[in-house]
């Protein structure tokens, strides 16, 4: 038998060959996929469904062109005046390249090898929700899922008048009427006009409804909406800003409105998102209300200026005696807390009469903050979260006299509706509170210990993304979503704890 021997000068190529194989394992091409969930899906959302921040991303909803090159381009450069940042400068081209590969393009424009059939499989990838109606499973109760109303559009919030009726409103401007169950067929008429932009990643129209503490004797309602003004701005959109109403429901017809809060108009602005828009009354029967940053961040850090504010007043929009801002000529009196992004959700803590308010981070860095008088809550100088584009936003987490949030969110789940829950139908769950989170479209339970949050759970994983959760005068959780446009109610079958 003979056996080859190997040169000695074969030795050091087939080390350069190894180094060689080593470089091309190196220099595997991108993974568009993960490529996608780290830096797309916190506003598109992980299974491209989109979330509030940002549209579904499928071949039928392409604003800006639906080839592959159109896709890598709109990545590649951004769309500033909408919100969508331009990542040209923190990813590599063939990392661009593999997430516009990821996304399916427009049928007749995608690559060869895709058919219609597997094009139309990749618009709509499938998403897990709980069956409505079902039954799930939670640590501590099997809760039925029913659906309490549908046939609605975009729905922000509601309030219910008394336990037979529930005020709704649907954020295109309309406010609906749930009566013992059914879903009047006409709108409230003489509802004021809100500015819907036509953009879908629109964050404009009719927010939130609170009731007058005294409700019963009064009847006074209050509406947060966008409130658009006749001017146009220097792009020739409208100017909007934040603004709050009240009045009573007489019959069908909105009536005796008058004006709680309207920013001067030298602060209404174009963009048509972080609006904020939520209530809440304490319990001294004063308002607080929430205006988001409206998109220019530095401005949440001007006490004279109500972007980036927590505002709070008396039932009749006079400044609330002990604002912490009044005796400052720079600075409105109706001013709160400060540095905030978009203050999505406001509720009061029953068992301490504290103030709790979720706030949408950039790409990460959600919040649930305690909200307290004067309070600096960092945004935009300190963040849990960096830019859309990947970019580092601040490099503080922390600073002296900034409040820290009690829990945060990183990466984003699009935080949203908060609310406290008290009532007889899930006991064990008394003072806890439930937040829903948008892009994963979930309702989830926080336990609470003083200050911090010991626990999180998801609780419901919705078809729709769930704007809002209110624990009804029956003690069920009643969640309002949006694609479908529903109210869904949750009750306790089974403790399954004791």
């Amino acid at each position: 038998m003979r056996v080859a021997r190997i040169p000695t000068l074969a030795m050091p190529a087939a080390a350069a060959l190894l180094v060689f194989a080593g470089a091309v394992a190196a220099a595997d091409p991108p993974d568009g996929a993960a490529l996608y969930q780290r830096n797309c899906a916190s506003c598109h959302g992980a299974d491209r469904q989109g979330t509030g921040l940002g549209p579904a991303l499928s071949a039928r909803t392409y604003r800006y062109g639906g080839t592959r090159g159109d896709i890598e381009r709109v990545i590649r450069t951004g769309v500033p005046s909408q919100g969508m940042p331009a990542f040209g400068g923190t990813l590599a081209a063939e990392e661009i390249t593999a997430i516009a590969a990821f996304l399916p393009a427009r049928v007749g424009q995608a690559e060869p090898e895709a058919d219609e059939d597997e094009q139309a499989a990749a618009e709509e990838p499938p998403r897990e929700f709980d069956a409505v109606p079902g039954v799930v499973d939670t640590l501590d109760y099997a809760v039925r899922l029913d659906v309490f109303a549908d046939g609605l559009e975009t729905v922000w919030a509601m309030a219910f008048l008394d336990p037979g009726t529930v005020l709704v409103s649907e954020r295109p401007g309309r406010l609906r009427i749930i009566r013992d169950g059914v879903l009047q067929p006409q709108p409230v008429a003489g509802v004021p006009p809100v500015y819907v932009h036509g953009h879908r990643w629109n964050q404009a129209g009719l927010f939130d409804i609170a009731l007058d503490p005294d409700y019963r004797s009064n009847g006074w309602i209050y509406l947060s909406y966008s409130h658009p003004l006749d001017e146009t701005g220097p792009e020739g959109g409208p100017l909007a800003m934040t603004r709050v109403v009240r009045g009573r429901l007489r019959g069908n017809d909105w009536v005796d409105q008058q004006v709680v809060y309207e920013a001067d108009h030298d602060h209404y602005g174009e963009p048509f998102w972080h609006f904020g828009g939520r209530m809440a009354f304490d319990r001294n029967g004063r308002l607080h209300f929430s205006v988001g940053d409206r998109g220019v961040q530095e401005l949440s850090r001007e006490p004279g200026r109500p972007s980036g504010k927590i505002h709070r007043v008396l039932p009749d929009g006079t400044p609330a005696p002990g604002n912490p801002f009044q005796a400052r000529d720079d600075a409105l009196a109706t001013v709160f807390s400060f540095g905030h992004r978009n203050p999505q959700g406001m509720a009061i803590e029953p068992a301490t009469g504290r103030l709790w308010a979720t706030e949408h981070g950039p790409r990460g860095g959600d919040e649930l903050n305690i909200v307290r008088r004067g309070g600096d809550y960092g945004w935009p100088v300190v963040t849990h979260g960096i830019n859309y584009d990947g970019t580092v936003l601040t490099p503080h987490q922390r600073a002296e006299g900034v409040e820290q949030p009690a829990w945060y969110w990183r990466p984003s789940i699009g935080v949203s509706g908060l609310a406290f829950y008290a009532g007889n139908q899930f006991p064990l769950w008394q003072g806890k509170a439930l937040v829903t989170a948008l892009s994963p479209r979930q309702l989830r339970l926080l336990t609470i210990d003083g200050d911090r949050v010991q626990h999180e759970e998801v609780l419901v994983t919705t078809q729709g993304r769930p704007y809002e959760p209110v624990v009804g005068p029956d003690g069920a959780i009643y969640l309002v979503t949006d694609n479908p446009g529903q109210i869904l109610r949750l009750t306790a079958q089974e403790e399954r704890r004791q």
